[in-house]
């Protein structure tokens, strides 16, 4: 088991979009008796992601505007450094690209992707804007144009831009020296799927479809990407919360598959099994092979709306955005399903957590 880390930061929703978040908080735990207290709260408009390099912290604002926030780390404290453009309107998703080193910015309303410098402590940063091209996809009222929803890194020194608004990945390069980007390729997904998240299942990639309720697991050549199944991530035959399916934050531990399901307010658990006919929506391309990912568990989140959650030391910490709180739950070492909740931490409307 990885150590523990003791301190978190918590992006949320503030009064601009009518969230109840007052902006970044830090967390630490308290060695004496191992609870989480808030120790800071930075102010930042709707910062609904964050992701760290050595010694700072970039944020999302997502807002019309769109805006990536630093900050730098001091004495634990943080500490604006500055404020740029992220290239579009209501930014949702940054990462950094290993291969270039900088920020990879998802601008989900406008449609692109931008790339920035990580140095914190640059006033002049300038977003370098991709636009994706242009597409629908058949749920009128989310698909009607391109809206990029995340970044991933490549093993090979690319990047996937997730569209939910066509059902695409665009495949991105960008310019270690110069930051441009620019196209690679791109890779369809089933109609309908509006991918929002990607994770890395050894060498296939596993995309949360968050319209289609599925997980959809790719796998990778030198012609492209190839869907080699498609996985429902909960049990549609027991009644949970809303009713409503649909994926949000996606990660991989220990070859299992986590995923949260806003609507059912639930945390999904897959992992690779012998092929079964029952929990599977094949296509086809399909073909039955021992290790496909079936669904092990579907447990409560602890609140409502889990938007995201991240996993540490033997807990998962899941931001439930509707009701306020983040539950802690512990994860059973053996089966790797979640518990229920041993602490709640009352916090408005998180939306992204991210350990130290």
């Amino acid at each position: 088991m990885s150590e523990a880390r003791t301190r978190f930061y918590l992006g949320s929703y503030t009064a601009t979009s009518g969230g109840r978040g007052e902006g970044v908080s830090v967390f630490e735990r308290q060695a004496r008796d191992g609870q989480w207290k808030l120790i800071q709260v930075a102010p930042v408009d709707d910062p609904s992601f964050l992701t760290l390099t050595e010694g700072e912290v970039h944020i999302v604002s997502e807002t019309a505007a769109g805006r990536v926030v630093s900050f730098t780390n001091s004495a634990g404290e943080l500490v604006p450094a500055s404020i740029a453009a992220s290239g579009g309107s209501a930014p949702c998703h940054v990462v950094v690209d290993p291969a270039s080193g900088s920020l990879v910015v998802a601008n989900y309303t406008a449609g692109t992707v931008a790339v920035l410098s990580a140095d914190a402590l640059d006033p002049a940063r300038v977003a370098r804007v991709l636009p994706l091209p242009a597409g629908t996809g058949p749920h009128v009222e989310r698909q009607e144009a391109p809206h990029a929803h995340s970044a991933t890194p490549t093993p090979w020194g690319t990047l996937l831009v997730a569209d939910l608004g066509t059902d695409r990945l665009f495949e991105v390069a960008v310019d270690p020296i110069t930051l441009e980007p620019s196209f690679v390729g791109a890779h369809a997904l089933p109609a309908g799927s509006g991918p929002r998240h990607l994770a890395w299942l050894g060498e296939q990639l596993v995309v949360a479809g968050e319209l289609d309720g599925c997980l959809h697991v790719l796998s990778h050549s030198a012609e492209g990407f190839a869907l080699d199944y498609s996985v429902r991530a909960c049990d549609p035959s027991v009644e949970a919360g809303t009713g409503e399916t649909l994926l949000s934050h996606l990660e991989v531990q220990g070859g299992r598959v986590y995923v949260a399901v806003r609507g059912r307010d639930t945390i999904a658990v897959l992992a690779g099994s012998e092929p079964d006919g029952d929990t599977a929506t094949a296509t086809a391309t399909d073909t039955a092979t021992a290790g496909r990912l079936a669904l092990v568990a579907e447990v409560p989140c602890g609140g409502r709306w889990p938007r995201h959650f991240a996993i540490n030391a033997g807990e998962m910490l899941v931001a439930n955005q509707l009701s306020d709180t983040v539950a802690v739950l512990p994860i059973d070492p053996a089966t790797g399903v979640p518990g229920a909740p041993t602490t709640l931490i009352a916090t408005g409307s998180p939306a992204c957590i991210v350990f130290a």
